[in-house]
């Protein structure tokens, strides 16, 4: 199954997702108790929830009763003045956290006395909005948040009425009270996107200077290491880590980029490879997926609007996506396969051939 928002304020259910360009899709469920535009959404695996943010100030954590087959909302106690931006589920399911134009992060767990999410705040050195969050893919009690104020901060999320094994600090020394700050980390920008690694010993950001920041973090220093990578392609606004030493990220130029860890340095990967796009309107042909090649043309539509009043009559992009990727998933393991979605209203299914230090190699299915 799969939630999406067509970039309005309801979100849609689909069942049968499978590959076959969205023609055997069937619409399920739309839930519409948002107002304004849904910003984000995300489903645990653990307790099958859906939680929706939105620019109205508000979340629900959406619940399937299989006795009606209706998708039921949650009163969710969020305490903000500004648009919710972004929304996450812990690992274990049982809190999960929102970015805000607050200068906050409201972190909610379950109150079952009054069947409602409350919210505790993450206020701690936060100078502008926060743009976006993960927790930590082994536990809860650790928070990364990116900023407008130019800082990636990682936030102790611990909480003893929820946490009932006690304190976990992993992957830093010793574990802090809520809301404390672990690390704190520079960009020249704002923070676009993070994301962790699966085992939690690293994270990546990226900024709107088109940099990428790749962070690893050791239990025996309390000092993390830092190498940052400044890119010729336009900003980056999703990232995606497809294993320890590999990563994908997405942004404005339309097309994933691949980036590879080699004997303890990470670097953009070469030879990047588009592949055949089944998506409807466009019909099968063969797609360049490399920087270049979406940059240039990028440069080549702009310039014939500039010169002639018009787009020439190629009015396209040679690259899967026409409109910046905002967001990247894990959708298999075996094969493995990542899923990206665009302002395009594209969701493209990337097959990953092979990743090698030397090459990585990839085609996709358009849906």
């Amino acid at each position: 199954m799969l939630a999406i928002s067509p970039n309005n304020n309801e979100i849609h259910i689909y069942g049968d997702c499978i590959l076959s360009g969205g023609m055997n899709w069937r619409k399920l469920h739309v839930l519409q108790e948002h107002d304004l535009l849904v910003s984000s959404i995300d489903w645990s695996p653990i307790t099958n929830k859906i939680v929706s943010c939105s620019h109205d100030r508000n979340a629900f954590v959406w619940t399937f009763d299989s006795s009606t087959s209706v998708w039921k909302p949650a009163l969710v106690i969020l305490r903000i003045d500004r648009a919710a931006l972004d929304v996450s589920w812990s690992l274990d399911g049982l809190r999960f956290a929102v970015a805000s134009g607050s200068k906050c992060v409201p972190v909610c767990s379950y109150e079952e006395k009054n069947d409602w999410w409350v919210s505790k705040m993450v206020k701690k050195k936060f100078k502008s909005s926060v743009l976006c969050l993960s927790f930590h893919p082994c536990n809860g009690q650790v928070l990364a948040a990116g900023a407008a104020d130019f800082k990636l901060r990682v936030y102790s999320t611990y909480d003893s009425e929820v946490d009932v094994m006690g304190p976990v600090s992993k992957p830093f020394l010793t574990a802090l009270e809520f809301g404390e700050v672990y690390c704190e980390l520079s960009c020249q920008c704002w923070v676009n996107a993070l994301a962790w690694s699966p085992t939690g010993s690293s994270l990546c950001f990226s900024g709107q200077d088109s940099s990428i920041h790749f962070v690893h973090f050791s239990s025996s220093s309390s000092t993390p290491v830092v190498q940052t990578l400044s890119l010729s392609t336009l900003p980056l606004t999703s990232l995606l880590y497809l294993s320890e030493t590999s990563t994908v990220a997405g942004g404005h130029d339309c097309v994933p980029l691949l980036f590879g860890k080699t004997q303890g340095e990470w670097s953009l990967m070469t030879g990047v490879t588009g592949g055949l796009d089944e998506g409807v309107g466009r019909g099968k042909e063969e797609m360049d997926g490399s920087t270049s090649a979406s940059v240039a043309s990028a440069r080549a539509l702009f310039q014939n609007k500039s010169v002639r009043g018009q787009a020439s009559s190629e009015d396209s992009l040679n690259t899967q996506h026409e409109k910046p990727i905002i967001g990247l998933r894990a959708y298999s393991l075996k094969p493995l396969r990542f899923s990206s979605t665009a302002l395009d209203g594209r969701l493209v299914v990337w097959d990953i051939a092979q990743i090698q230090p030397a090459h990585m190699a990839m085609s996709a299915l358009s849906i």
